[in-house]
């Protein structure tokens, strides 16, 4: 796995921390969900599946 790989998984989770930053502390409403909530999301599920497939490369190719 290349640098340039390790730099797109952590986009990705830099993705993921944004979204849960945005469902966390951007809740105006704790009693519902709004469109924004489900957004991010869609989003932080997009990241942690992409996260996950990258990982899965790294450890297929051996770990290096």
């Amino acid at each position: 796995m290349g640098c340039e790989a390790m730099f797109g998984l952590l986009n990705y989770f830099a993705l993921f921390l944004i979204s849960i930053f945005g469902i966390v502390f951007l809740d105006d409403d704790p009693r519902g969900v709004s469109v924004q909530e489900w957004i991010f999301f869609v989003v932080m599920i997009y990241a942690a599946v992409a996260i996950f497939r990258g990982f899965q490369e790294y450890l297929r190719n051996g770990g290096g």
